[in-house]
């Protein structure tokens, strides 16, 4: 009987050092400890345009674009309407929240643009961005060369709107984009504003130029 117990005692022992041998080395402990380090990282994106203060926010690493425009302050010349709130973020990743496109009172008088706001007149970025949609070309070049070819550093939206793959929403951002970082320096460089990429870059890429 005492030599019975003695074996008894043994699995009992073999037992309780196979479980603690499981939960210490078999994966589902790591996999566990991964999540939980997963769950208290986060990401940094930044957030410019028509907001207040532009700068870096933390967010949880499955953060969405809503998080981030709930901890910004918006300006009241926000244009939300071209933007996802559902659009998954990641770290690193830089959002510009576009301005509305304003157009200048016309004078009664002469019928053309005032150039005057009032109250609650747009930021200057906002102001600066639909003075150059309405306006037209300057001096140094036209916004159609002599081979029929429409200058981006010139057009307007009306005429950003003719190219193969733009609309009037993209259009506002290839002029808010010259108007925050300057003319094109050659045509390619419309692929650095948000939304063209080279398949629409390919479309439109016979039709457009940066010279006179």
């Amino acid at each position: 009987m005492e030599r019975k117990l003695r074996y008894v005692w043994w699995f009992v022992l073999v037992a309780l050092v196979i479980i603690a041998i499981w939960k210490l080395f078999l994966p589902h402990g790591t996999y566990a400890y991964v999540q939980k380090s997963d769950s208290s990282r986060e990401i940094v994106v930044y957030v410019a345009g028509a907001v207040e203060s532009p700068g870096l926010v933390h967010l949880a690493p499955d953060a969405r674009l809503d998080d981030a425009l709930k901890q910004v302050q918006l300006l009241p010349e926000a244009n939300l309407e071209n933007m996802n709130p559902a659009e998954k973020l990641k770290d690193g990743q830089k959002v510009t929240v576009p301005f509305k496109a304003v157009v200048a009172p016309l004078d009664p008088a002469t019928g053309n643009s005032s150039g005057m706001g009032g109250v609650g007149s747009p930021s200057a970025a906002a102001t600066a961005a639909a003075t150059a949609a309405a306006a037209p070309a300057p001096a140094t070049g036209t916004s159609v060369s002599v081979d029929g070819k429409i200058n981006i550093n010139t057009a307007g939206a009306a005429e950003l709107d003719k190219l193969s793959g733009i609309g009037p929403a993209l259009a506002e951002r290839i002029i808010q984009y010259r108007t925050e970082n300057g003319l094109f320096a050659r045509a390619e460089d419309l692929q650095n504003v948000s939304g063209i990429g080279p398949k629409t870059f390919e479309k439109m890429a016979a039709q457009v130029t940066v010279g006179p």
